[in-house]
């Protein structure tokens, strides 16, 4: 299990998080427009308020996503680094 320190998820999550909102609110764009294709109706008047927290719930995932990747990247990094060392001083 990857336990980051605070100080590299907060810097993580000060990178992208603008990034990350685009994200959500193009997909909601879009799946708004699907909505009204299909059923002629905007999306708000179906869902309500609990559309508010699907798009909230959809940003903190694509948001955990996003930095669970940077961190098994990162963790992944640290490995190499330290297999190239170790390589490095047994030549």
């Amino acid at each position: 299990m990857i336990v980051p320190s605070f100080r590299l998820y907060h810097f993580a999550v000060k990178l992208i998080w603008k990034r990350i909102l685009a994200l959500t609110l193009l997909f909601w764009l879009g799946v708004a427009g699907a909505y009204y294709v299909v059923n002629v109706e905007a999306v708000w008047h179906e869902y309500g308020w609990w559309l508010l927290l699907m798009v909230g719930g959809t940003y903190f995932l694509f948001m955990d996503v996003r930095l669970m990747l940077m961190m098994m990247k990162h963790e992944e990094k640290k490995k190499w680094k330290q297999y190239r060392l170790k390589n490095k001083f047994e030549e």
